[in-house]
């Protein structure tokens, strides 16, 4: 079955002062992003801990997500650790199970 949908990712917070968002970069090569990355600003799911829906990741399609964290004057942090991610979930079920 081949479709477009999407994966949720939690990580650490970031315990910087002057946080004002984190950003996604994903891509088909490690290492190797599209541009531009998804702004993802602050988010905070109900286990309190950040994390976000990341979508257009194709389902069966070896894609790689990093974060990266930015400050209130636009300074961005260096790379996350690299995750993969191989199966895609449709986004109308990723909303039902955030909803």
């Amino acid at each position: 079955m081949s479709y477009t949908g999407g994966a949720l990712l939690y990580w650490r917070m970031s315990t910087e002062s002057d946080l004002a968002g984190y950003k996604a970069y994903k891509g088909v090569t490690s290492h190797v992003y599209e541009s531009p990355a998804t702004d993802l600003g602050i988010i905070t799911c109900s286990t309190g801990a950040p994390g976000a829906m990341i979508s257009g990741i194709g389902n069966n399609i070896l894609t790689y997500v990093a974060l990266t964290a930015y400050d209130q004057t636009g300074n961005e942090s260096t790379f996350s650790a690299e995750v993969s991610i191989t199966k895609a979930v449709p986004i109308l079920q990723l909303l039902r199970r955030v909803a």
